[in-house]
């Protein structure tokens, strides 16, 4: 649990650094006079914001997964289970994921 607060204190941390840096991108950068070499070398600098966007993105899709594969373990599980092998599959149950079954 500590640990995904911690990658999301610093995805939002981060996050927020590159976003005060794409306002100044917007504000210095993005003028009419500019070459589009130099447009091109101006953007440079919001790789980083794409990469913790990124990042956020897969942060979430793996805590997705996580939650489709607990229910789905838990709820549907036993149905692919042979008869003789259900203690043991209750104990892979309560070993992964506790009591909260």
């Amino acid at each position: 649990m500590f640990e995904v607060i911690g990658k999301v204190t610093v995805l939002v941390l981060f996050f927020s650094v590159i976003f005060l840096q794409y306002l100044l991108m917007v504000t210095g950068v993005v003028r009419k006079d500019l070459n589009k070499i130099e447009k091109t070398i101006g953007w440079i600098p919001l790789l980083p914001f794409m990469l913790m966007f990124l990042m956020f993105i897969i942060l979430i899709i793996e805590i997705m997964w996580y939650s489709f594969k607990k229910w789905f373990e838990i709820n549907l599980g036993w149905f692919f289970i042979n008869g003789r092998k259900q203690d043991q599959w209750g104990e892979y149950l309560r070993d992964r994921y506790g009591d909260d079954k």
